[in-house]
């Protein structure tokens, strides 16, 4: 896949930041308000329904309701970039209700992660615009400091300043490797496989993280993807943060971790591509916020991801 070539437009203070519900209902009051006092710390004007989401179950709302949020926002002059309040699970039950034309037309940044991994990949191959795998307003008061510095420079327009993390680990490969950055939640993209919206990988540099899935369910996904034949198509693998959930000690995320890792080389040992671990992105305090759909280049030498 080619990067995408439309940019949206950076945010300067007192711009107003849309917040949508495409897929869980607000199961915590209290953490979404801490998320909007600091956007609102940041110098941006978050904006919501009145009313806020009346979904029931899991869901924010209905998916005609969810799918017209974003139209609504994309079209209005006032609302500068969007941000999805958390993710959950639904957004896959919009692509048919969609208009992606509108991120084209209004290259406004769109943000989230988690299950807004379905949009943001969408968004990357149907219109050619980058979008932002970040932080969603319920997860902003779990961030830490470096990925709260990182959200807001991306939004500012910075997000081409490239990305070092200490922990990284160099799993496979001595050489540099350059592709479209696509990807996110692994459970999430699975379910686009074998639909229309299921993504080309085709030379891309392919992120991908879990939380709340048991070894053998991972294993099972990533065994899935190699016989698809669509790890063949990428230039790059980087792992971001895989873990069970907080109960997890941490030998137990260790062992949890490198399982995945060992299963990730068995599966490309015969692929000349480089893979990379313990990337800064996740369901963890250090997500930090990547242009999907930006030209990227997993840089050997400095083991940083960079981004044109």
């Amino acid at each position: 896949m080619k990067p995408s070539s439309i940019i949206p437009t950076p945010l300067k203070k007192g711009s107003v930041i849309g917040i949508v519900a495409p897929a869980g209902q607000i199961t915590d009051k209290a953490r979404f308000e801490q998320g909007l006092n600091i956007l609102h710390d940041m110098g941006f004007e978050p904006r919501f329904p009145r009313q806020m989401w009346p979904g029931q179950g899991y869901l924010a709302d209905t998916d005609d309701n969810r799918a017209e949020e974003i139209h609504k926002m994309l079209v209005d002059p006032e609302i500068d970039a969007v941000m999805a309040m958390r993710g959950g699970y639904g957004c896959i039950r919009l692509l048919d209700k969609m208009n992606f034309d509108l991120f084209r037309q209004h290259p406004k940044m769109f943000i989230g992660f988690s299950d807004i991994s379905v949009l943001l990949n969408q968004i990357a191959s149907r219109t050619g615009m980058v979008s932002f795998h970040g932080p969603v307003v319920t997860s902003l008061c779990d961030c830490s400091n470096i990925a709260l510095e990182r959200f807001y420079e991306c939004l500012k327009g910075n997000w081409r300043k490239g990305v070092s993390y200490s922990k990284i680990e160099i799993l496979k490969g001595d050489t540099s490797a350059t592709g479209t950055l696509l990807g996110g939640n692994l459970s999430t993209l699975m379910t686009t496989l074998g639909t229309p919206a299921d993504v080309d990988w085709d030379g891309a540099i392919l992120l991908l993280e879990d939380i709340g899935e048991p070894i053998y369910k991972i294993d099972r996904m990533l065994t899935q993807l190699h016989l698809t034949g669509k790890l063949k198509k990428v230039n790059g693998i980087v792992l971001g943060d895989f873990r069970m959930g907080a109960e997890q000690d941490s030998l137990e995320k260790i062992r949890y971790t490198e399982y995945i890792w060992r299963r990730v080389l068995d599966l490309t040992s015969d692929l000349q591509i480089p893979v990379w671990g313990s990337f800064p992105s996740g369901h963890f305090a250090d997500n930090l916020t990547l242009p999907l759909g930006a030209k990227s280049i997993m840089d050997y030498q400095k083991s940083q991801l960079q981004f044109q």
